[in-house]
């Protein structure tokens, strides 16, 4: 197993490509902390298959955007298993309104969520990952961070270009403390909004991607495991694009 005895923290993990991150690890090996903002079905659904893999899995319920509650999952993840060795910042959300329609609460609690709640976590849990001499933390930011999108706000695009910025600066600070910060950038990957398409919606989506097909949660999760792993120990400050090419473009 690829994460036998590790110790990872995946935000937005109840849902999409954080619950197939969440899954991949607990099959490899990890223990996990799941965050999530809601208590809802799909985040017990979670952890009883994780659980079904031999995992200890603990859920936790709040608000990423809140440092204190970020600064409490740290403190959680310590108290209950000793340490963190792997941080998946995934929790994110969007807002599509235009720039001129677009509310400024709607800005900031994108970049609240999206930015400043990964940079939170990354500044809780860097000091444990210091004094152990190994960490990993991956990014989960977006195609739209290089590639601007006419159907989402700004405040996304932005928040995600931050992130990679913020990947960079960790990765370079933290490099010799053994500790890897990387980023995945995730393009049309099928998770529920494509899934609620019509059939023609979808298919426009498809066309769009030089592979003229929709990447699967599953396969993010499996670059999430390669990066999480030893086998990406010299691998710090990346960015691993997962669109089907469409960058090419």
């Amino acid at each position: 197993m690829l994460l036998q005895n590790k110790i990872a923290v995946v935000t937005g993990g109840s849902r999409g490509i954080g619950k197939s991150i969440s899954l991949t690890f607990a099959r490899e090996g990890a223990s996990l902390v799941l965050i999530a903002i809601e208590n809802d079905e799909s985040l017990q659904i979670v952890k009883k298959e994780a659980e079904l893999f031999g995992a200890q899995v603990v859920n936790l319920i709040g608000d990423v955007s809140s440092s204190a509650f970020c600064d409490s999952i740290v403190k959680k993840t310590i108290e209950t298993f000793g340490r963190v060795d792997i941080l998946v910042n995934c929790a994110g959300t969007i807002t599509r309104a235009p720039i001129e329609e677009m509310g400024i609460d709607e800005w900031h609690r994108v970049i609240d969520v999206n930015l400043h709640g990964a940079m939170y976590l990354s500044r809780k849990t860097l000091p444990s990952m210091r004094n152990q001499k190994y960490g990993k933390i991956i990014n989960i930011t977006s195609q739209m961070a290089h590639m601007p999108h006419p159907s989402a706000s700004p405040s996304y695009e932005v928040s995600k270009s931050g992130m990679t910025a913020l990947t960079r600066h960790l990765a370079l600070q933290y490099a010799k403390y053994n500790i890897n910060v990387n980023n995945i950038a995730p393009g049309s990957i099928d998770t529920d909004l494509p899934k609620s398409m019509t059939d023609a919606q979808r298919q426009r989506l498809k066309d769009a991607v030089p592979m003229q097909r929709l990447g699967e949660t599953e396969e993010v999760a499996d670059c999430a495991l390669f990066l999480a792993s030893d086998m990406a120990s010299y691998i710090t400050g990346s960015t691993i694009h997962i669109n089907g090419g469409s960058l090419i473009i």
